[in-house]
C-alpha cells in the first residue's frame, strides 16, 4: 500500500495519483514548455490533456504540486477531505503570510476546462493581473498566473 502524504488515505500499489484527493503520490514527468520570442512561456491552450492533470507552480519553488483534478480543487490553508473535492493546503508556502484565506479559491473542471473562481476571499483573487470578482468563473489557459493574495501560482495544464 502506498500512503498519500497529503492526504494520509492508503492507496493500492502503482497508483499514480491518490484516489481520495487526487494529489500525486510520486514524481510524474513533466514535458518542456515552449518559449515566445522574448524568453517567457507561451500562453498554452485552454482544454487540460487526457489524464485532467494540473500542475501548480507556487512561487520559485522547484517542485509543483500535482493534481489530477476531478470535479473541483478548493486553494487555501485548509486540510480536510471530503469525497469528490480536494483540498490543497499552502500552508508550507507561506499562505498565511500572503494573504491566503482558508477557503480562497476554487478550481472547478467542466469536461476538458477548469476555470478559477475567488471564494469571498478576505485578499483577492488575481487572474494574469485582473482581479476576480467573488463567485465569477474564469476559464484558465495553459501557463496562467494565479495570485491568491500575494502568492503567485503558475498553473500548467499536463499534455
Amino acid at each position: 500500500m502506498q500512503l498519500c502524504p497529503h492526504c494520509g488515505t492508503e492507496n493500492r500499489e502503482g497508483v499514480l495519483f491518490c484516489q481520495q484527493c487526487g494529489i500525486a503520490l510520486g514524481p510524474v514527468s513533466l514535458s518542456t514548455r515552449q518559449l515566445e520570442e522574448n524568453g517567457s512561456p507561451r500562453m498554452g491552450s485552454d482544454n487540460l490533456g487526457d489524464e485532467n492533470v494540473l500542475l501548480l507552480q507556487i512561487n520559485d519553488d522547484e517542485s509543483p504540486i500535482v493534481v489530477q483534478i476531478r470535479d473541483e480543487v478548493i486553494l487555501g490553508r485548509i486540510t480536510e477531505q471530503a469525497d469528490r473535492i480536494t483540498y490543497v493546503n499552502l500552508s508550507v508556502y507561506g499562505a498565511d503570510q500572503s494573504g491566503v484565506s482558508r477557503r480562497h479559491a476554487r478550481l472547478l473542471r467542466e469536461n476538458k476546462a477548469v476555470y478559477l473562481m475567488d471564494l469571498d476571499s478576505t485578499n483577492g483573487t488575481y487572474l494574469n493581473g485582473e482581479v476576480l470578482q467573488n463567485g465569477v468563473e474564469k476559464r484558465l489557459r495553459d501557463g496562467d498566473e494565479v495570485k491568491l493574495g500575494d502568492l503567485k501560482i503558475f498553473v500548467y495544464f499536463k499534455p
